[in-house]
């Protein structure tokens, strides 16, 4: 079959036209979500995980499970070693990286104890990565959900010893466990006391309707961030805890983008006002989003309604879902002024974490 574009697997999006130069901001560019294996993690896990854990492989299609086990072996070196990865930020015109660990090492499926351990591999293998670059890296630590003490006590060792900036958590905790549980509650009043950012990333939405055509992704992932959002939003989460700073990988997901849906329900519904009492776009609003939705079109819509200072640059790198020239996006976007890009490609992000170009001097 002849198609009307050529496979660029891990280069220019299909989702848009692009540039033929290649501008950018004179201050730092950041990318928000950008990920990182920890060979020591998996090696601990090892077969001591469910084995129907990883809901990307659980219905996939063969012809979708086998690209997919492709594509990981292709992207391992550029998951695990820095001389793959510093020539890659380079092209992308990515400064500095706020280092996160792939979502399937959060392992929150795993027995607490061994959640535990497996996270603090994980965080000492990105605090070394980011030790020997000082210069261009900056940690997102991973706790164990599954237990609120042992996921207080990892957050803490990840910002008060490691010196992390901030954390990433998974969509929701299990798949009959949400984030808006009540038993996280005294891990979101200690986020908060830090005043930390919170990178949500989806670890997809199993469906047997998702099995053909990398749908467990393209749907599924931004499925788990929506679900995971209106559990945040309806559950009151942001409602008692109205200082946490979440950051929405995948520009929000669907949520973004159809929250009057949310809104209607509220005034529409009792049970959708139990533990609420503005319009879920109230409490949408004080969300982060990265800029990882590929067309122009969508990243202006994410800037007008939710504003500059909400916007932070992301590209999952490694994966091929990823996007392989962000800063050249933001500059596609004609109704910016420099400003505006400079805050979006790496000046909100500092902020965010609480520092500066002057940290990574």
């Amino acid at each position: 079959m002849e198609h009307d574009i050529p496979m660029r697997s891990y280069g220019p999006t299909a989702g848009r036209e692009h540039l033929n130069d290649k501008p950018r901001p004179k201050t730092k560019t950041v990318d928000f979500h950008i990920h990182m294996r920890i060979l020591e993690a998996d090696k601990l896990i090892g077969d001591r995980i469910p084995d129907d854990s990883n809901v990307q492989l659980r219905f996939a299609s063969q012809a979708s499970k086998e690209q997919t086990l492709k594509h990981h072996s292709e992207r391992a070196p550029y998951l695990t070693d820095m001389s793959y990865r510093l020539p890659d930020m380079e092209k992308m015109q990515v400064d500095i990286a706020a280092l996160s660990c792939a979502p399937r090492q959060f392992y929150y499926s795993t027995e607490p104890s061994l959640g535990h351990e497996s996270s603090q591999i994980v965080n000492d293998g990105i605090h070394k990565v980011v030790n020997e670059n000082r210069s261009t890296h900056v940690g997102l630590g991973t706790v164990p959900l599954q237990d609120t003490d042992l996921a207080i006590k990892e957050l803490k060792r990840c910002i008060n010893e490691l010196g992390f900036k901030g954390i990433q958590i998974g969509a929701r905790v299990k798949e009959d466990e949400e984030l808006s549980s009540e038993r996280l509650y005294p891990f979101w009043e200690a986020v908060q006391e830090l005043n930390i950012p919170m990178l949500i990333h989806p670890s997809s939405f199993s469906s047997p309707r998702l099995s053909k055509y990398h749908m467990m992704n393209i749907i599924g992932n931004p499925l788990d961030t929506t679900v995971g959002v209106h559990y945040l939003i309806f559950g009151g989460v942001l409602e008692k805890f109205p200082n946490l700073k979440f950051v929405l990988s995948h520009g929000g997901a669907f949520a973004s983008h159809y929250f009057a849906r949310m809104d209607h329900a509220y005034g529409a519904r009792p049970d959708c006002r139990e533990d609420i009492h503005m319009k879920p776009s109230y409490y949408l609003s004080k969300f982060y989003f990265d800029t990882l939705v590929f067309s122009n079109e969508q990243l202006s819509f994410l800037i007008k309604q939710y504003g500059v200072d909400r916007i932070l640059l992301g590209t999952d790198y490694p994966f091929d879902m990823a996007e392989f020239n962000p800063v050249e996006h933001v500059y596609q976007i004609p109704e910016l002024t420099e400003s505006d890009r400079e805050k979006i490609c790496g000046l909100n992000a500092l902020e965010l974490m609480g520092i500066d170009e002057r940290f990574f001097e």
